[in-house]
């Protein structure tokens, strides 16, 4: 009697899992369908290829609606990042001020739901800066995102070079506030960075508020770091 009852719980749990397990799988496949032409897209501007922008600004809008199902998958989310910041690149704020708003407040919606998904993701802690920077410039808020950044990918080499770029841009306030995580940047480029690639990056022109930091930093890590990027890359 005990072992038929054993038995019957046995198979009511296994029952159960099976369809909890039915349950998910099927949510799973149904955020794929949903999510298949977002990805579509966001691969095709990836790629560097023409996406018309009526097609980028339906997919983008689709994106920021799927916020509410809460599809914390990191292709469907990393995809949904794509867009938004395509949907934003592609507005001029001079021309249509009130089309930027809407894609700015999306891109920093969507970049902050994408974090409470990925928390350790740190080119997304740069987006959002960047983002947040662009609306306006809160320069502690903004220097704790790219603090994050940098904690959580300190020797990446395509984090450090796109971080660059961004730093290049903020004011000195921001550039204050996130002193020890740009130095930290820039001293690691100088030193470990691949000498053609950083080369490129810094024979840019360098921003006014930037420059006496670069110019610090370069000094700092001393002419035997510093003296192979004299060197002639071939092209």
């Amino acid at each position: 009697m005990a072992s038929g009852r054993f038995v019957s719980v046995t198979r009511i749990v296994f029952v159960i899992v099976t369809a909890i397990f039915a349950a998910l799988a099927g949510r799973e496949l149904y955020a794929s369908i949903r999510a298949a032409s977002i990805s579509i897209v966001a691969e095709r501007i990836e790629r560097g290829e023409t996406v018309a922008d009526d097609v980028t600004a339906k997919y983008a809008s689709r994106t920021v609606d799927m916020i509410a199902r809460d599809y914390c998958r990191s292709d469907i989310t990393a995809a949904g990042v794509t867009l938004v910041l395509a949907q934003l690149d592609r507005q001029n704020i001079n021309s249509n001020y009130d089309a930027w708003v809407v894609a700015a407040s999306n891109a920093r919606r969507y970049l902050q739901y994408a974090l409470s998904c990925m928390p350790t993701n740190s080119n997304f802690w740069l987006r959002l800066a960047a983002v947040q920077s662009a609306i306006a410039e809160e320069p502690l808020s903004i220097a704790g995102m790219m603090k994050r950044s940098v904690a959580l990918a300190p020797y990446d080499q395509s984090m450090i070079l796109s971080r660059f770029y961004f730093w290049n841009g903020f004011t000195d306030a921001t550039l204050s506030a996130a002193n020890s995580a740009l130095d930290s940047d820039l001293t690691t480029m100088l030193k470990l960075g691949d000498r053609c690639m950083v080369n490129a990056t810094i024979k840019r022109q360098i921003s006014p508020q930037l420059r006496p930091i670069f110019d610090r930093t370069w000094t700092s890590v001393g002419t035997a770091a510093t003296a192979r990027f004299q060197q002639r890359c071939s092209k």
